[in-house]
């Protein structure tokens, strides 16, 4: 009866893939996967720690790190978070993937805080409350012009056939008292008689409606949500970028920057330019976390999204954020041409099937302390502050009703003074 072969594995250490243990053991994720696949298959393995303390990389003619101890079979499977790509492919064999992770923001967490009066005003951002001021003041003041100098205005008409009053209905008190009133779905008693003033008044009605659904809108959400954090500055990498005030952090040579750097997307040339311009870089992702805590918001930092899952649930002053980028495969990675990549395939799969990759997944990933402290199963509300970008269709209409409104003024002016 033959015996079972016995195979080195190359690692180096990552939390929480490959970790040591109580004295010269290993522990982590992969070890553990490494237990299943070495008992379905039949082999017995050791562990052995990279020389050189990388991944692996070309260079000067030779593979440097775990790939190039595979590659002259010091080794016989590569043991780590490491990433597939092109060039490694042509000289160690990849097994199918047992995650696939992207790259994404970690950010420094706001702290909670509980609105209390200030409720009301939160809905809308600061500059937004000053936009509708701004327009609301511009309204009334137009409506004032065209009630003073339009000819068909409700001011020209006689008193005599004029019982209620309505050519005092557009001075200033009464423009003022005509958007109050109707910003608030409450009406008021006249309406503009002239062309240009039903122009305006029209294209006010369209503001108020869409300001109006947007405020009620968001402030059911800020209500729901009840105790919260404050909205971040920005949504994602592009607001930063056009911002320019917060510093974007990547691993200085680290796969993450050689994708945006090499990628034909222009937001990710433009990223990659950034962070040369701002010389954000970090020597390792150890570094970029602690500057991400330290910075109070100033600094983020691109990681990979299941490093940066793994540090959110231990490091509770921080959190992942914004969209996900490049998808990317982990995988073990065999001697090519051993036929031991087929047989750990065979068996990845059958963990895969079976759930024990989706169990040992959340043993080591969810093993933390900062979890969120609300049930799954419930969908959780994220209160979201309404900006200016949000309402800009509103406010363009609403300038473009004014402008008209004004052509449509003086238009009717002309026409009367050829009349007479």
């Amino acid at each position: 009866m033959m015996s079972a072969p016995t195979y080195v594995a190359t690692t180096i250490l990552s939390d929480p893939y490959v970790m040591k243990g109580d004295g010269e053991a290993y522990e982590g994720f992969l070890v553990d996967i490494l237990d299943k696949v070495a008992e379905k298959v039949g082999f017995y393995y050791l562990i052995q720690p990279s020389k050189g303390g990388q991944y692996g990389s070309y260079s000067n003619g030779q593979w440097s790190g775990m790939i190039g101890e595979v590659v002259r079979r010091e080794a016989n499977i590569g043991l780590g978070d490491v990433i597939i790509t092109r060039e490694r492919e042509r000289v160690v064999d990849f097994s199918k993937p047992y995650l696939t992770q992207t790259l994404r923001l970690l950010v420094k967490k706001p702290r909670m805080y509980d609105p209390g009066l200030t409720f009301l005003l939160e809905p809308f951002s600061v500059e937004l409350w000053f936009y509708i001021l701004f327009a609301l003041l511009l309204v009334a003041i137009l409506f004032v012009l065209i009630g003073r100098f339009n000819p068909f205005e409700w001011r020209q008409v006689p008193s005599d056939k004029d019982p209620r009053g309505a050519r005092h209905s557009f001075g200033l008190r009464e423009s003022f008292m005509f958007v109050f009133s109707t910003i608030t779905l409450q009406g008021y008693r006249e309406t503009p008689r002239s062309l240009a003033g039903r122009v305006l008044a029209v294209s006010w009605f369209i503001f108020v409606f869409f300001t109006v659904v947007a405020y009620i809108g968001a402030a059911v959400t800020f209500m729901l949500a009840g105790e919260r954090m404050p909205s971040l500055p920005f949504e994602d990498l592009e607001d930063i970028v056009n911002g320019g005030k917060i510093q974007i952090g990547m691993v200085r040579h680290g796969s993450a920057f050689k994708s945006f750097k090499t990628s034909k997307v222009d937001i990710y040339q433009r990223v990659a330019a950034y962070v040369e311009m701002q010389n954000s870089f970090v020597n390792n992702t150890a570094e970029g976390i602690e500057r991400v805590r330290r910075r109070h918001g100033n600094f983020v930092m691109i990681m990979e999204s299941l490093r940066a899952e793994y540090i959110t649930e231990r490091q509770c002053d921080v959190m992942v954020y914004g969209k996900s980028h490049f998808s990317k495969a982990l995988a073990f990675f065999t001697i090519q041409g051993s036929g031991l990549k087929q047989k750990i395939d065979d068996a990845l799969l059958t963990l895969k099937e079976d759930g024990t990759m989706h169990m040992l997944k959340e043993k080591w990933w969810k093993a933390g302390f900062c979890g969120p402290a609300v049930n799954k199963k419930e969908p959780t509300i994220r209160a979201v502050e309404v900006t200016v970008r949000r309402l800009a269709a509103p406010f363009l209409l609403l300038l473009a009703g004014a402008i008209l409104a004004v052509v449509v003024l003086l238009g009717e002016i002309v026409f009367r003074k050829l009349r007479q």
